[in-house]
């Protein structure tokens, strides 16, 4: 059976915060000491107050398509941001097939009053556990290798890079408002997404990554869903930091809608300042791209929301893929 929906969308911490303060303070502290665009100025209150309501309508789209269409598992694509990997080992391709559930943690409002709370010491409030489709992630381990993809294999939950955090914020941030009415077990595909270097997937091969993925899916009984976790036009904490491409992101949005793969696959095809660091994360999106592409070519791309949120150091948007029941 073939995808039955695919979904993208941005996680900055930012955007989880539900009050205005709340950014305020995320954003003194990741923009700290980094020259600000003049667009910062113009997001009052009122804007990000706007901002926030738009988000949880944004996710409950996305949730809305994942309990209407029921799938037996969710494919997460995402990076890892030195929370599971570090220094000394980050595979371009990971795919988690351990028995036991991932443990982590979201942080929504933890930056909404004070003192902050760091959601990390507060698994009461801030927790996170996702089943995951064992059977299933070896079943993509065996066939991607045979499509010519080479996987790293995990198959038990130990971090190197931040233990203290458990598992990627790529899969336990957003996971919990996808699945705010279907809780369903994961498959994790772990994509290096923001690490400044030239040793990472092109475009071109994030979309054959997708389309892999989606042929794969075609021939198992059980209906699934795809999700890319990560984007769009973002710096946190880096020299861009504060500054959103907002071209680029609309040009990304454009290029889903027209199903233009040609264009798509120049991403990240060569180095630059725009498109390093957290920008790097849209690689997700190119994945679920992909697999629809492949597994439902009839699925047009749907814009959902998308605005660039200077004080969220983001372009926030999020995209959804509906086939036929």
């Amino acid at each position: 059976m073939p995808l039955v929906t695919g979904m993208a969308s941005s996680h900055s911490p930012i955007i989880f915060q539900d009050t205005y303060e709340g950014w305020m303070r995320w954003f003194r502290l990741i923009s700290s000491g980094t020259p600000q665009p003049a667009d910062v100025l113009s997001q009052d209150e009122a804007c990000v107050t706007g901002w926030i309501d738009r988000r949880r309508r944004a996710f409950d789209r996305l949730a809305t398509a994942i309990d209407r269409h029921a799938p037996k598992a969710l494919i997460v694509v995402g990076g890892d941001q030195y929370e599971w990997f570090s220094a000394a080992n980050n595979p371009n391709i990971m795919v988690h097939a351990g028995k036991d559930d991932i443990v982590g943690f979201h942080n929504y409002g933890d930056f909404d009053s004070e003192p902050l709370p760091r959601f990390w010491e507060h698994p009461d409030r801030f927790g996170v556990r996702l089943k995951v489709h064992t059977e299933l992630a070896e079943h993509f381990l065996t066939e991607l290798v045979r499509q010519d993809f080479d996987i790293s294999i995990s198959r038990s939950q130990n971090p190197q890079g931040r233990p203290e955090l458990k598992a990627p914020h790529a899969l336990t941030r957003p996971t919990p408002l996808l699945m705010a009415r279907r809780e369903i077990p994961i498959i994790p595909i772990i994509i290096k997404t923001t690490e400044r270097t030239s040793a990472a997937l092109s475009g071109a091969r994030c979309i054959e990554l997708g389309r892999a993925i989606g042929r794969i899916c075609a021939d198992l009984d059980e209906p699934i869903a795809i999700y890319g976790s990560g984007g769009m036009s973002h710096d946190p904490e880096g020299p861009l930091s504060g500054w959103v491409d907002q071209r680029l992101d609309e040009w990304v949005l454009d290029c889903m809608k027209a199903r233009d793969f040609d264009r798509l696959g120049s991403l990240f095809s060569f180095r630059s300042a725009a498109t390093d660091s957290g920008t790097g994360e849209l690689r997700t999106w190119l994945v679920a791209a992909g697999a629809m592409d492949a597994a439902q070519p009839q699925a047009r791309c749907q814009v959902v929301d998308y605005f660039p949120a200077h004080i969220a150091t983001v372009g926030a948007g999020w995209v959804l893929w509906e086939a036929d029941r």
